[in-house]
């Protein structure tokens, strides 16, 4: 492949996949062995979970770069540019580099066959390295063991939490999701656990690596005051009071607090950079439409806990498009009871569930008025020209939330 087009090489990588029993991380050690010929940072933070990964990366860059030590951060998946993925001091990385880095990958090779995120991720190993970076947090794709990130050794590991996702690749119950996940604590070293309630399977691994643990609820605490929220670490006995509540994770916030306090003694206004974090998609209010990420049932609920304060006295009409192998009755189910109306739409993205079929899946789930539309765009579009103080929230995918954004505005620019 020798395009110096960032657009060729997204489809090449797209395109050229692994047969089925092709996975797994042994395939790649000769490639980031030459890759990672030297530390990739002076520190390495990787953060797994079912959700809230991104979250937590974004509250723990920002709080780095407030003490003026150089960052990377990897994430996935991205929302409008590819480049979102590759960020350095919270600057996405050029099309140049990441065509130089795939390249770069591409001589190395040989014959190994690489997944889209193998090729994602090798590039962001092979930008940082060459960066001199103080710290690189890494953000989990899907799972853990097998997670191309697990191919770098962390010096701390963030677990959020352990929920029902991906269950045909990592398991049906929790503890063997709590299982794949958990292969990215590191023996010796730091593992922070941001639920109060994990896996046996995921606690057990921590006791047998012999990691130092941070855990929500036993080692560091959340205190809810109504419209703001205390931090206490009680471990390194430090806290936060009267943080501002945003319509971000605080359990992420919490995470980030945590991991910071153990890799800098730069003092930060840490109150400040919590409050002004901000992240496109996660319960994000434009005007009338709440726009939200979530996409399995876990994340459906807190999106469900932050709407009571956006619909108070008002109807909530649910725009919903998913992928087709997501548990899109469970998400229904967990939403349905503030749902006014049913909006039901498609990605243009071929593994995205027809709205045919998403709308049959509501008709056993709902007793609500649902309206089956072809586009993402012409749902929001119905729902930018009713009139009256609706909320209309979309949600259940990536895809879904980066058409509504386009889509609102394309219609904001029609209007004026």
């Amino acid at each position: 492949m020798k395009s110096d087009l960032l657009e060729d090489w997204l489809d090449y990588i797209d395109s050229n996949r692994p047969l089925e029993g092709e996975f797994g991380l042994d395939r790649l050690s000769d490639i980031s062995n030459k890759i990672l010929s030297r530390p990739i940072a002076s520190k390495v933070i990787v953060v797994g979970g079912t959700n809230g990964k991104g979250t937590t990366v974004e509250f723990l860059s920002n709080l780095i770069r407030k003490s003026k030590l150089k960052v990377g951060a990897y994430t996935s998946p991205h929302l409008f540019q590819f480049n979102e993925r590759i960020r350095i001091n919270n600057r996405s990385v050029s099309d140049n580099e990441i065509v130089n880095a795939f390249k770069r990958i591409d001589e190395i090779k040989g014959e190994t066959k690489l997944t889209y995120f193998d090729y994602a991720t090798l590039a962001a190993f092979q930008i940082f390295v060459s960066e001199s970076l103080d710290v690189v947090i890494l953000e989990i794709g899907i799972g853990g063991r097998h997670d191309p990130v697990n191919l770098v050794d962390s010096d701390i590991s963030i677990l959020t939490n352990v929920d029902l996702d991906h269950q045909a690749w990592l398991g049906n119950t929790i503890e063997k999701i709590g299982t794949e996940k958990s292969e990215i604590f590191r023996p010796k070293k730091v593992a922070i656990l941001g639920s109060k309630e994990m896996p046996e399977s995921v606690i057990n691994r921590v006791h047998n690596n012999g990691n130092t643990a941070y855990q929500l609820g036993k080692d560091f605490f959340i205190e809810n005051n109504g419209g703001s929220w205390n931090f206490i670490n009680k471990k390194n006995n430090y806290e936060i009071s009267d943080i501002r509540l945003t319509n971000l994770s605080v359990e992420s916030a919490a995470c980030a607090l945590v991991a910071y306090g153990l890799i800098s003694n730069v003092e930060v206004n840490a109150k400040e950079s919590i409050e002004g974090t901000s992240l496109l998609g996660r319960c994000d209010k434009r005007d009338n439409f709440v726009l939200d990420v979530s996409h399995n049932p876990s994340s459906v609920k807190r999106l469900k806990n932050l709407l009571k304060e956006y619909s108070k006295d008002t109807r909530v009409i649910a725009i919903i498009g998913v992928m087709q192998d997501k548990q899109a009755a469970a998400m229904i189910k967990e939403i349905n009871h503030i749902v006014y109306e049913w909006y039901a739409c498609s990605p243009t993205l071929e593994r995205a569930m027809s709205s045919f079929d998403l709308k049959q899946i509501i008709l056993g789930n709902s007793d609500k008025k649902i309206t089956e539309f072809d586009s993402v765009h012409s749902a929001v579009e119905a729902g930018y020209k009713r009139k009256g103080k609706d909320i209309f929230v979309v949600f259940g995918s990536f895809f879904t939330v980066k058409e509504a954004y386009e889509s609102l505005s394309s219609l904001e620019e029609l209007s004026i």
